[in-house]
């Protein structure tokens, strides 16, 4: 599925749902792909998502990150059997950049990580939670 800058695919072998950012997208459809994202989840009842943000310029937009932080994740709260796990996938060039936006594990029942090697991503993913 393609829409708002986004690939979406299940791979419920790994298990995991795969979102990749095509292209830069603004943050209405930044916003609108997360909330694709989510409803591909529940339809799978899937909570391990690789959210693939290399091709991304702004990793860091403001208003995204308030309504992520603020409204969509703490939303993931109880809506799986696990805590949901969102493993963040960047450049190299990203990692080195000071990442502003901040989620509370504590307010939203998230396991989030950040990841430059995919295949590390998907390991810990995979991983048993507890």
């Amino acid at each position: 599925m393609t829409s708002f800058g986004l690939d979406l695919l299940h791979r419920p072998d790994l298990p995991a749902l795969i979102a990749r950012w095509q292209r830069e997208v603004t943050p209405a459809e930044l916003r609108a792909g997360y909330e694709a994202v989510l409803a591909a989840a529940d339809t799978v009842a899937c909570g391990r998502w690789l959210l693939d943000l290399r091709r991304r310029e702004d990793l860091t937009e403001p208003v995204v990150n308030t309504w992520f932080s603020s409204v969509f994740a703490p939303a993931l709260r109880g809506r799986y059997p696990e805590a949901v796990r969102l493993a963040f996938l960047i450049s190299p060039l990203r990692a080195q950049q000071t990442v502003t936006a901040i989620v509370s594990a504590t307010d939203t029942d998230c396991e989030i990580a950040t990841f430059t090697d995919e295949a590390t991503a998907h390991a810990w993913l995979s991983r048993s939670v507890g």
